[in-house]
């Protein structure tokens, strides 16, 4: 056999595995250099826009909201909201996923619901909500975890439905009974492709929590976002949309580690592995 034919470990694998260029503090790197050169533009007169304030005064305003006491309670009640509704939605769509998948009779009864009621925008059911539920905190609630469940249920039930046949015929070999299967076997094999669902639904909690408050809200960084939007204060705009991008990402941050630690064997952690 060839030399040739023989690749080392490393020569088989991905570009991206084989780099190793710090691509995210590159990423920071040049987010900054944006920042920068926006505030550079502004500061020289390149280019100036009532409706395009410059960093520095958007960073102004946001300590100012902060110092006034209301930025900090607003932020408060969107995260109660978003994570209350969030964990709700994600226990009843593994719940609901992992029934579907693994009884006939109860995925032939919620198939048809399910696919009904998925398509529809959450959004365009939160008029119909506050006929149930009012405009106050069990309304945005119900509007995540309505949000939140499906993704994580679809996840879920293509996952737990597509164990390989060898594992499935491995909890037979040894006995275990639906529920012990289930636990020791089915959701094992399938929590990485729920990760990603919860992931999706993490993201998709941050958006339904906001538009709740902007249509149905006096609380909350969404309100305070349409309240900036009427009362043309563009720098609180801007400011308040910033904090919701730093919310997201920071949260999106905590949960990636959460699922490193809780789903080690995921392909995505062996990727990262790889890379490191």
């Amino acid at each position: 056999m060839s030399a040739s034919a023989v690749e080392s470990p490393s020569a088989t694998r991905t570009p991206a595995a084989r780099s190793r260029v710090p691509w995210r503090p590159v990423g920071w790197v040049v987010l900054i250099a944006l920042i920068v050169l926006w505030q550079l533009a502004s500061s020289l007169g390149w280019y100036t826009s009532p409706i395009v304030p410059p960093p520095a005064q958007i960073g102004s305003r946001w300590l100012a909201l902060a110092r006034e006491g209301t930025l900090g309670p607003a932020v408060a009640q969107t995260l109660v909201d978003m994570l209350a509704g969030f964990a709700i939605g994600v226990v009843a769509g593994v719940l609901l996923g992992v029934l579907m998948a693994r009884v006939p009779a109860i995925y032939g009864l919620l198939e048809p619901i399910v696919e009904i009621i998925r398509p529809i925008p959450v959004v365009a059911i939160v008029p119909l909500l506050i006929l149930f539920l009012g405009i106050g905190e069990q309304l945005k609630v119900f509007s995540v975890a309505l949000g939140a469940l499906f993704p994580v249920l679809i996840a879920t039930l293509a996952a737990v439905g597509s164990v390989p046949l060898t594992m499935r015929q491995t909890a037979d070999t040894f006995g275990l009974g639906p529920v012990s299967a289930t636990v020791r076997v089915y959701l094992p094999a399938a929590l990485p492709t729920i990760a990603v669902g919860v992931r999706t639904a993490l993201s998709l909690s941050i958006v339904i929590a906001v538009l709740s408050e902007m249509i149905a809200g006096n609380t909350g960084v969404g309100y305070l976002v349409i309240n900036a939007q009427q009362t043309l204060d563009v720098s609180a705009l801007y400011a308040q949309v910033v904090t919701l991008g730093v919310i997201g990402y920071v949260l999106n941050l905590l949960l990636a580690l959460l699922l490193r630690s809780v789903v080690p064997w995921s392909p995505d952690e062996q990727a990262r592995r790889n890379r490191g």
